[in-house]
């Protein structure tokens, strides 16, 4: 598949954009994710989502323009991976959001999985800089973060004897228990 080509067409779709909660370049995350899905022995069609997974909800890249580039299978795992209407409250876009992946084919439950866990990584290294005021840096706080990653493992579930599942849950309890 065309790895290459994704880090090259997420690169330029998230330039300039980085991340509320450390200020590092946005492009590292997709970039990570789609290291994490590599590391885990997924497909190459897996991996190329998981680096475009953001495309769609954040930056002026289409659908159309994902499966022309990269085929059908990764147009529709990263729309799986892409929240609907951004002008919507927090809680019910994620409410959707899961609802849409409850439908979803296995292989977008490990761009997921990937997703969340980067993200909660990131979380956790900030957690002792920043304290409780790391909550304030998102657009939910602690206790609307913690019912979303608990419903995301739950969610997850058919992929829990997964090395990555379970890495992703040792991470989420780090976070929410401390």
């Amino acid at each position: 598949m065309h790895i290459y080509k994704a880090i090259h067409t997420a690169i330029k779709a998230h330039e300039g954009q980085i991340r509320k909660l450390d200020q590092d370049i946005y492009v590292a995350h997709p970039i990570e994710v789609g290291m994490i899905l590599a590391k885990n022995n997924l497909s190459d069609e897996v991996i190329v989502s998981g680096i475009l997974h953001d495309t769609v909800e954040d930056t002026p890249l289409t659908l159309d323009e994902i499966e022309l580039a990269f085929g059908p299978i990764v147009r529709l795992y990263v729309d799986y991976c892409s929240e609907c209407d951004k002008s919507d409250s927090w809680k019910n876009r994620k409410l959707n959001y899961l609802a849409r992946l409850r439908n979803a084919p296995l292989d977008v439950l490990f761009i997921v999985c990937a997703d969340k866990l980067t993200n909660i990584k990131s979380i956790y290294r900030n957690l002792n800089d920043l304290g409780e005021q790391l909550w304030s840096r998102f657009n939910a706080g602690y206790e609307e973060q913690k019912w979303y990653y608990y419903e995301i493992l739950n969610l997850l579930s058919p992929i829990a004897d997964h090395p990555l599942y379970s890495e992703l849950e040792k991470q989420i309890r780090l976070v929410f228990i401390h």
